[in-house]
């Protein structure tokens, strides 16, 4: 039984449904910054998001003619504080705004993915509407979190290599990476996706370059170094050492979802150096097996999906906006999964739950000072294993439905 996405109804997909829809979201989100706004105001526990703080004090630094990166903590393309430069010259909100016209944007995007992919109008619209009013999305972008940036680049990488533009694939794929490197993952699922079906069962044959996959990589080399050139011009090792080298080396003993934290935290204590980097083993190796499983053309959408997963739960550390980087690919496998609806609503329950469950004490030790280490750690584990268990449920559940381009479909399972 699939999660009973019709196909009846076609005026329900139809443009103007869709406008109202789009229209509608963003005046949800409008009405959660107001409400942002004056609760930054009137009460101790803020609404903004830390990071939108320090995105805006770093334009105030390119205003006063420094470096984006004098802001300490500013890890991020200095392109981002010159973007938000309206957060200082026209009004705080501004970034707000423009993240949330952005999820808007996405939304839109994944709709006109299904069409190209197959699917009817109104399966297409039940599955933007999963994105577009999804409380987890609204709070991240309307909090002041750039996510929806990368929503949006991700999006456009996966709409021009849907309509065969491989070259500007490449440059959003590039861009993407540029602004954040988690998508760097994609690479292998996306480069091996243009293989012709004749080879897909030949291994070094799915390897071999052919003009769209030189297409593809040209452009993802253009437009990264091309924009990470342009950034080490104007700021030089700084902006190698904050916005690259230092996620390579981050060790982030802060309180997180990550099952990693509490080894961290106490190692900080020894010194023990290098203690991050084991746990990169897992993670890569799980990302590129799944690349290349789920890489054809059919399956690529599945295969960046766990990849995204297997990169957040694994990572050393997870906080809530790193699962708007699968959530924002669920919507595009949607339509794939042979699951009941009951079975769907139980592994949201599990994961919204395990999500709670770890908030508790991450409460009582942000605000009230209570020694709660051990029981933040062990609702990590708690959230990894529901992770884990939620991932194997979905790829049990994977199907591939035929697609209406001129490549055949197959199952790949």
């Amino acid at each position: 039984m699939t999660m009973g996405l019709g196909t009846r109804g076609s005026r329900f997909g139809s443009a103007e449904v869709i406008q109202i829809h789009l229209f509608l979201g963003f005046i949800i989100r409008l009405l959660f910054i107001a409400y942002g706004e004056h609760r930054d105001k009137t009460n101790t526990l803020k609404y903004t998001d830390v990071d939108y703080h320090v995105f805006t004090d770093a334009s105030r630094e390119i205003v006063a003619g420094r470096s984006p990166f004098d802001r300490h903590t500013y890890r991020y393309t200095p392109f981002l504080a010159w973007v938000l430069l309206p957060n200082v010259y026209i009004h705080f909100a501004f970034g707000k705004l423009l993240f949330s016209v952005l999820d808007c944007i996405a939304s839109r995007l994944i709709y006109e993915l299904l069409i190209r992919g197959g699917q009817s109008k109104l399966t297409a619209l039940k599955v933007l509407l999963i994105w577009l009013y999804n409380p987890l999305v609204i709070g991240v972008s309307t909090r002041g979190s750039a996510e929806a940036i990368m929503a949006v680049l991700v999006l456009l990488t996966l709409y021009m290599m849907r309509i065969r533009f491989t070259f500007l694939a490449g440059i959003f794929l590039g861009m993407s990476v540029h602004v954040k490197l988690y998508p760097v993952i994609y690479c292998l699922p996306l480069y091996l996706s243009l293989t012709s079906d004749l080879h897909q069962h030949h291994v070094w044959s799915k390897f071999m370059p052919t003009s769209s996959k030189i297409q593809l990589v040209v452009g993802s080399m253009v437009s990264f170094c091309g924009l990470t050139g342009l950034a080490f011009a104007m700021y030089g090792e700084q902006y190698v050492e904050e916005a690259f080298l230092y996620h390579l080396s981050r060790t982030d003993t802060r309180h997180n979802f990550s099952i990693y934290f509490f080894l961290l935290y106490i190692g900080a204590d020894f010194h023990i150096p290098g203690l991050n980097l084991p746990t990169f083993g897992p993670q890569m190796m799980l990302i590129l097996a799944l690349g290349y499983k789920f890489s054809s053309h059919t399956d690529v959408y599945f295969g960046m999906f766990t990849q995204t997963v297997v990169f957040v739960t694994f990572n050393k550390v997870v906080t809530s906006q790193y699962f708007l980087w699968y959530l924002l690919l669920l919507p595009l496998i949607v339509p794939h999964l042979t699951v009941t609806w009951q079975k769907a609503a139980l592994l949201t329950v599990l994961w919204v739950l395990a999500q709670l469950a770890w908030l508790v004490p991450a409460y009582l030790l942000e605000f009230h000072a209570v020694n709660a280490f051990v029981p933040i750690w062990l609702e990590g584990i708690s959230f990894f294993c529901c992770n884990v268990g939620v991932l194997m449920a979905l790829i049990s559940s994977y199907t591939i439905v035929p697609s209406n381009d001129h490549h055949s479909s197959r199952k790949n399972r």
